[in-house]
Parts: structure tokens; C-alpha cells; sequence
């Protein structure tokens, strides 16, 4: 009678250990799970900020050059070279 006790004693400990690291394996699953969607939403933004930091360096280029000057001395300035014609578009 007194092993029948302790057999059922141990028996319900190594159940109950078991439940324990169930319910833990499941939680730190859980926990897995969102990090790894976190890593990637942060991948994303990663490759996100190194095509705009390219884009920022070819532009950066493109404004040194003297076609970028010509081009914002037309556009923003009104500026035209020596020697052309301005035709102005009466209708707008």
C-alpha cells in the first residue's frame, strides 16, 4: 500500500512537470512567433531606408553635375542660354 502511494505521488508530480513544460513550450512558441514577425517587419524596413539611401546618393550626384544646374537654372530660375528663343504660351 505505502509503494502504491508513493508510485501514485510520482506519478502525479511527472504529469504535473509535464503539463508545466507543455503550457511552457507553448507560451515561448508564442513568444518565437512574434519576434520573428517583428525581425522581419524590421528587415523591411531596412531594405526600405537602403533603396531610399541609394536613391539619396544618386541624386546627390546628379546635383553636382552641370546638367542638373543647366536644368534647375531653366526650370525653377526662367534662365535660357545665349542665343535662344523664349516662345511664351499666351493661352494658359
Amino acid at each position: 500500500m505505502n509503494k502504491r502511494k508513493k508510485s501514485k505521488v510520482g506519478l502525479l508530480v511527472i504529469i504535473g512537470l509535464l503539463i508545466y513544460f507543455g503550457f511552457t513550450l507553448i507560451d515561448q512558441q508564442k513568444v518565437i512567433l512574434q519576434k520573428s514577425a517583428q525581425i522581419k517587419e524590421i528587415e523591411a524596413k531596412i531594405q526600405e531606408e537602403l533603396k531610399q539611401n541609394s536613391q539619396l546618393k544618386k541624386q546627390k550626384e546628379a546635383v553636382k553635375t552641370d546638367e542638373y544646374a543647366e536644368k534647375v537654372a531653366r526650370e525653377k530660375l526662367g534662365m535660357v542660354k545665349k542665343g535662344e528663343k523664349v516662345f511664351v504660351d499666351m493661352d494658359k
